[in-house]
């Protein structure tokens, strides 16, 4: 199986809004929530230049950012950052290139939905998972995050995604294939 077919997702995922660092499951998504909000400060966003890679060094490797840039037709999303750990798995870097490039149909259109999601109402998203991944279902956590230059208004969207190391008792049809 190449690393351009190897996963599909079960849905059934329940982004939620609303939620503490208690609330994330995974301790390195949680300490960057914590690391996220202090960063904030009395801002609605903190701006990139205000994350300092060192001090996200635990969840630097499972951190994606994607630039928002406006169109006439909408906002389009350009990879900014892709995490190592997450190159390692999935076999490419998109660094640099647009999210609609992304060749794998299902993935982008989670990602675009999930993008196109947080515009209208920027703010922090806890999201839990299951995806098919090299012939087994794994759960995984992602938190979704929006930066912004001025405080306000979001130029970034950073994202983490921590799969559970163990299998998930997941046993549904791949998606797309039942």
């Amino acid at each position: 199986m190449t690393a351009l077919t190897r996963s599909t997702f079960g849905g059934g995922s329940q982004p939620v809004r609303q939620f503490t660092p208690q609330d994330c499951r995974e301790p390195a998504i949680a300490r960057l929530y914590v690391y996220w909000l202090e960063k904030r400060g009395s801002r609605r966003f903190p701006a990139r230049p205000d994350l300092d890679p060192i001090e996200m060094r635990y969840a630097l490797g499972n951190i994606t950012m994607f630039d928002i840039v406006a169109t006439p037709t909408g906002p389009r999303f350009r990879y900014r950052l892709i995490g190592s750990d997450i190159v390692a798995r999935d076999g490419f870097d998109f660094t640099g290139r647009w999210l609609d490039d992304l060749p794998l149909p299902q993935y982008r259109d989670l990602l675009m939905s999930r993008l196109v999601q947080l515009m209208p109402d920027p703010s922090p998203l806890l999201v839990r998972n299951t995806q098919f991944y090299d012939d087994r279902w794994l759960d995984y956590e992602a938190i979704w995050l929006p930066l912004a230059a001025d405080g306000e208004t979001p130029n970034i969207l950073m994202t983490c995604q921590i799969f559970n190391r163990m299998p998930s008792s997941h046993t549904g049809p791949l998606l797309g294939n039942a």
